[in-house]
């Protein structure tokens, strides 16, 4: 299916974007360490740019588990649904979070649109904040699309019950 083709290159692009960040975060974390430890000062936009940077891991390593349903969920009923009627509550569970992935692009927008009006400034990194929050309605968009591409390929019947996410299997 073409969807799950782009699913699985906007995949790869996150997981590099994830490692970047994570490679990011830990150099500049020592960096830092070493600077305050051994010459007693520090160069403060890192500590900034890498609480921003453990936001933008969590929340882009949540679409990259949205794309094979592995997400956090609570799921009490489906340990009493077998074959069809288990498909069926998981096309609802797939709709509703799909739908409330929606919900929150909406919401993203109109915080990010709001952040922008309001013109603060990071004082460390120097640039409005807005620009660092402009992820949040790009990365609920891609949830929004792998739910409701959940929801085609389940109802389609093609969607496997073990996947693989990134090089690990679940």
């Amino acid at each position: 299916m073409i969807l799950r083709k782009i699913s699985n290159i906007i995949e790869k692009i996150e997981n590099f974007i994830v490692f970047l960040l994570v490679i990011s975060m830990i150099i500049l974390s020592f960096v830092q360490i070493m600077l305050r430890n051994l010459f007693a000062i520090s160069i403060f936009w890192i500590d900034d740019l890498t609480r921003h940077a453990v936001i933008w891991v969590g929340f882009i390593s949540m679409s990259i588990v949205s794309a094979y349903g592995k997400h956090i969920n609570i799921d009490i009923l489906s340990r009493f649904f077998r074959g069809k009627s288990r498909r069926g509550l998981d096309v609802f569970r797939y709709f509703v979070s799909a739908i409330i992935s929606a919900i929150l692009v909406y919401a993203s927008i109109k915080f990010v649109m709001y952040e922008k009006e309001g013109g603060d400034v990071s004082l460390t990194l120097k640039i409005p904040v807005w620009y660092l929050e402009l992820f949040f309605p790009v990365v609920f968009s891609l949830t929004t699309f792998r739910f409701i591409l959940l929801v085609v390929e389940t109802i389609r019947g093609v969607r496997k019950e073990e996947e693989k996410v990134g090089d690990f299997a679940i």
